[in-house]
């Protein structure tokens, strides 16, 4: 299995590499009609460097002739980067939204009428969490996403296939991260550590129709998939990529991104969308390689509203049935808000910022989540910072008794150093620290100061210029 994902990656960098270096004839996306007097959708709204070498050209109510550096297309190449009103950009997990600004990390080529796009990021590390209930362990956090897209007139499809290799490199029990709960594993809830993702943790089809100009219907529809519940999920926020660590606020948050059978209609414009999901509420199970039997037992909706290119905001709610193996009986309602903000500084210099809040209620005192995470790109520096504050119960941290309430706040801040320049893909040397605090009857547990480190390098996918 690892060679088979290392081969898909040296494989679309190759491909990258030689796309860029021998131009080639593509031919033009199928015309879509356009009311007279309307203009081609404007994108992110920011002219990117490079950009304007060729007129853009309307193709289908798409964003087409653009110059796009580090895409895998030479100058030359016609690609849509739209579908009527609403920009490829702001798509994140799922059916998410971000800010429209937010630049992609990608490789983009064409297949006959299909537009093809290769994320991945991988992380291979060294973890070391102290205190009494810390571990160390040398790891790989990674995942790669693989994308169809064909759009003729008024309709797209697209396929959307990823996968990780957490089960292997992190191992069954996940890697050693303090305060962190949820899913189990032989049985056992898991503790003080992060759960491998499953190997399929995506594979879906999306259908999407123009109905006018300004309106977008969708259906969704994922034997693995995310359900319209919660911001982003973590792995894709431009906020927590240079993060190989997991958020502990994460099973308040966004757990539902890996939900076996989903189906999400939707309806959006330009600055809007609303949502409604039935999924799966069970969370995955501990065989990580196989796709469980999909049912549709929980439901959802979330609306996201995008007022401009640099901000992104969304509020959901969502019934999950028995969401923990270990406790069948027990149903979890679910409500979530997040703000996501991109702030373009200048050139290739941005920041990006999640603010979210997470509540669980199971039928006994709710439980509470909030986070504040930012990432500040300058070149070949990174710099990125998280703070949270979560209430888990004695129960999820296996500690007596089980009912009480234990707040933990936790502060993380690291930097990432571009090793390669003027690449397809971007490699880099980093590492992060993370300090936790929490009630002093817990020291004989977790020490009085437990502090978790990560060195790593980090693999991902050059910027697209859009």
């Amino acid at each position: 299995m690892s060679v088979l994902f290392l081969c898909c990656l040296a494989a679309s960098i190759t491909a990258d590499a030689r796309a860029q270096a021998t131009p080639h004839q593509h031919p033009v996306m199928p015309s879509q009609p356009r009311p007279a007097g309307s203009t081609p959708s404007s994108g992110s709204g920011a002219k990117a460097e490079g950009d304007g070498a060729m007129p853009a050209t309307d193709h289908g109510g798409m964003k087409m002739g653009t110059s796009h550096a580090g895409m895998g297309l030479p100058m030359g190449h016609e690609m849509s980067m739209s579908f009527g009103p609403l920009s490829d950009s702001q798509e994140a997990s799922g059916t998410a939204w971000q800010p429209e600004a937010t630049p992609m990390h990608a490789h983009h080529s064409m297949l006959g009428d299909w537009q093809v796009m290769t994320h991945y990021n991988a992380f291979l590390a060294y973890d070391d969490q102290s205190g009494p209930r810390g571990d160390d362990q040398f790891n790989s956090v990674n995942w790669l996403m693989l994308m169809a897209t064909r759009r003729v007139a008024e309709d797209e499809l697209t396929f959307r296939g990823m996968f990780c290799l957490e089960p292997l490199t992190t191992t069954g029990k996940g890697y050693p991260l303090l305060f962190q709960s949820g899913e189990a594993y032989r049985g056992q809830p898991l503790v003080d550590r992060q759960h491998p993702h499953d190997f399929f943790m995506e594979l879906s089809a999306r259908y999407r129709r123009l109905v006018n100009p300004d309106t977008v219907l969708s259906l969704y529809v994922a034997p693995s998939g995310e359900p319209a519940l919660g911001p982003p999920a973590f792995p894709h926020r431009m906020s927590a990529m240079d993060n190989p660590a997991a958020p502990i606020s994460h099973h308040w948050l966004d757990s539902t991104h890996i939900a076996f059978g989903v189906l999400t209609a939707g309806v959006a414009q330009k600055t809007w969308q609303l949502e409604g999901s039935w999924f799966n509420g069970r969370e995955p199970d501990e065989d990580r390689w196989d796709i469980e039997h999909p049912k549709l037992d929980s439901y959802s909706g979330r609306f996201t509203w995008n007022p401009s290119a640099a901000w992104s905001a969304q509020v959901s709610h969502g019934y999950l049935k028995s969401p923990e193996e270990l406790h069948p009986r027990e149903h979890v309602w679910r409500t979530t808000a997040s703000l996501m903000h991109l702030t373009k500084l200048s050139g290739d210099r941005h920041i990006a910022t999640t603010a979210a809040w997470g509540r669980n209620d199971t039928g006994r005192e709710p439980t509470n989540a909030w986070l504040l995470e930012s990432n500040y790109m300058a070149g070949r520096i990174a710099v990125f910072g998280r703070a949270e504050y979560v209430e888990k119960t004695g129960e999820e941290l296996k500690l007596l008794p089980d009912a009480r309430k234990i707040r933990v706040k936790q502060l993380s801040v690291g930097l990432t150093r571009e090793l390669v320049e003027k690449q397809p893909y971007q490699l880099g040397l980093g590492a992060s620290v993370t300090y936790s605090f929490k009630p002093a009857v817990l020291d004989a547990r977790y020490g009085r100061n437990p502090v978790g480190v990560w060195v790593f390098l980090r693999l991902r996918a050059a910027a697209m210029a859009h």
